[in-house]
């Protein structure tokens, strides 16, 4: 892998890391008026109709095969409708907080995950840098799992790791798809079919549209055209690239974004432990980055022999 394609995909997973990591600000705004899935299915639409007008611009002649449209529906189903609702209704019964530590563990379940399906291999440095970061992660959103003895707390931090799973095997039932389809294509796909499935959802809630003003509005537009339909998009095109349990480290990042945007937008304080936590963050990812491109070095060294 040349550096100009190990830089762009690494460049595409912190912007993704960054745009997700705000994408919290804009819900902690929108969740006070619009219900769980209403609200994601508001931000889905807006995503669909954006990436069909760029699908029919680029690549308006590609259609998904038969056999494929099942694990396109799949992917789309769990990496957006199930997803959503795990998390839209866990963070509504548990802090913020408790909720960003729990969403911390994927790198961890990816990476068990990947090794058993995809038999890649572990290396000690990508496990070091999983752990790393997890506890950067503990550190930031101050170690605080509280309200554990309430029946509600029990079903959000269940709905958590619900999201967890659901968010995993997503990363894992679209890496096959990479070898047939290009990015656009599997997210403007996952896309409609995760929305066509979160109709359903909202159609059970009660909404008073008579609350949304302009401020709801703009926050529903940047999480629909920035975290939805841009986010999705340059996360599988790094996930392409970097591999799975790499793409999902960065996710780690997302907690630290949030951090530093409460306090300059919301006015929230950010202590010693947030610092140390986000440094341990940015060094594990280092860690695995610089990992990754000796292994890439290498590789290139071999086949270069080899050849």
């Amino acid at each position: 892998m040349g550096n100009k394609t190990k830089v762009m995909p690494l460049i595409a997973i912190i912007g993704t890391s960054f745009i997700w990591g705000l994408s919290f600000l804009s819900i902690k705004v929108a969740i006070g008026v619009l219900p769980p899935m209403t609200l994601a299915l508001s931000r889905f639409v807006i995503a669909s109709i954006l990436l069909t007008i760029l699908f029919k611009i680029k690549e308006k002649n590609v259609k998904i095969k038969k056999g494929d449209i099942p694990i396109m529906a799949l992917a789309g189903f769990l990496g957006v409708t199930v997803y959503f609702y795990f998390e839209n209704n866990g963070v509504k019964l548990i802090a913020a907080s408790n909720a960003a530590i729990i969403i911390a563990a994927i790198p961890i379940f990816t990476l068990i995950f990947e090794t058993i399906v995809f038999k890649t291999k572990i290396t000690l440095k990508k496990i070091a840098s999983v752990l790393i970061s997890l506890i950067g992660v503990y550190f930031i959103v101050g170690a605080r799992i509280e309200g554990v003895s309430t029946k509600d707390a029990w079903i959000g931090y269940l709905m958590m790791f619900g999201a967890v799973l659901a968010w995993v095997v997503y990363t894992l039932i679209t890496k096959p798809l990479f070898k047939k389809y290009s990015q656009l294509s599997i997210v403007y796909y996952q896309t409609l079919f995760g929305t066509v499935f979160l109709l359903p959802f909202a159609l059970f809630e009660k909404t008073n549209w008579g609350l949304v003003n302009n401020a709801i509005i703009l926050n529903v537009v940047y999480l629909g055209v920035f975290c939805s339909a841009l986010g999705y998009y340059l996360y599988i095109y790094a996930m392409n690239y970097i591999g799975i349990s790499t793409a999902s480290l960065f996710l780690n990042f997302i907690p630290v974004v949030a951090t530093i945007g409460g306090y300059f937008i919301l006015d929230e304080k950010i202590g010693f432990s947030q610092v140390f936590g986000g440094s341990l963050v940015i060094f594990a990812v280092y860690l695995i980055s610089w990992n990754e491109s000796v292994d890439s070095k290498l590789d290139e060294t071999k086949s270069l022999i080899i050849d």
